[in-house]
């Protein structure tokens, strides 16, 4: 996983740099690593309901809590695809101007 976010970090920050020359392969890197990252997701939220399941705590919450602690990388998934879902559709929208 810390390859495809290195991956989406770096198409961020080049695009944020201005670097407007190869936006169709920007888009063409990003848009195949989210792809990846959604897998990804896939896996770690198998992870986070298994870990739910087989927790000894009592109440729904701690069971939560308790998964989240275990498998803290669904988070960082879920908001790194919402974020860079955000700059792949600015690129789209560079990519349509031109």
């Amino acid at each position: 996983m810390d390859e495809i976010l290195k991956k989406i970090t770096d198409i961020i920050v080049w695009y944020e740099a201005g670097e407007y020359k190869d936006l169709y392969k920007a888009q063409r890197v990003i848009s195949c690593n989210l792809h990846f990252l959604g897998q990804e997701q896939v896996r770690l939220n198998q992870e986070w309901n298994a870990a739910h399941f087989m927790s000894k705590e009592k109440s729904d919450v701690s069971k939560k809590r308790e998964a989240d602690r275990l498998v803290p990388d669904l988070y960082r998934c879920k908001i790194t695809l919402d974020t860079a879902k955000a700059v792949s559709f600015a690129i789209g929208h560079e990519l349509k101007m031109n």
